[in-house]
């Protein structure tokens, strides 16, 4: 089975590669993980579900244009509002080779008052500011946000798997079949 993955990052390579371990589904198949690097069209700090959503939707559909495979899977973080404060949280998207698709989220955390100022105030990506506020360079590449503002008791990795294995039954599942 090939699975192509909208990215190149060792991090997220590696979240996949346990998400798929842990994936009953997948149990008897010998997979082939296909990283690749795509545009996802639009900003590179998604702000709300929408355009988080968007961004998967055009990662995915860009890798499927470079190459044949069973499953083509992406996953990112965003950011959005609620009433007056603002989630980071993580999204699955994973689209079969017959166009159908599926996604989930996973839980959302609040983002620290300074961070939502910098991101929806002053217009600045997650990131840079991170590394800026951590005196790290990298910042996301070692724990992320998830790991910083939670004193790396939820990590990216945690985050993904939770959503990857919410999104994956809908695809074998029985029930998703009545």
């Amino acid at each position: 089975m090939k699975i192509a993955i909208w990215t190149k990052s060792p991090p997220k390579v590696a979240a996949i590669e346990e998400a798929i371990k842990k994936c009953i589904y997948f149990k008897d198949e010998e997979i082939e993980i296909i990283p690749l690097k795509v545009s996802s069209d639009i900003s590179d700090m998604p702000i709300s579900e929408e355009e988080n959503m968007l961004w998967a939707f055009n990662r995915a559909h860009n890798c499927k244009k470079e190459v044949e495979a069973d499953f083509y899977i992406w996953m990112e973080g965003g950011t959005t509002i609620i009433q007056d404060k603002a989630y980071l949280f993580w999204v699955v998207y994973i689209l079969n080779n017959s166009w159908e698709w599926h996604y989930w989220f996973s839980n959302k955390m609040e983002v620290p008052e300074y961070f939502r100022k910098k991101i929806y105030d002053e217009n600045l990506e997650l990131w840079p500011v991170l590394s800026e506020a951590t005196k790290e360079e990298n910042a996301s590449k070692k724990w992320g946000a998830f790991g910083h503002w939670s004193d790396d008791m939820l990590t990216r990795k945690d985050q993904f798997l939770l959503a990857f294995l919410s999104a994956i039954p809908a695809f074998y599942n029985k029930y998703y079949k009545l």
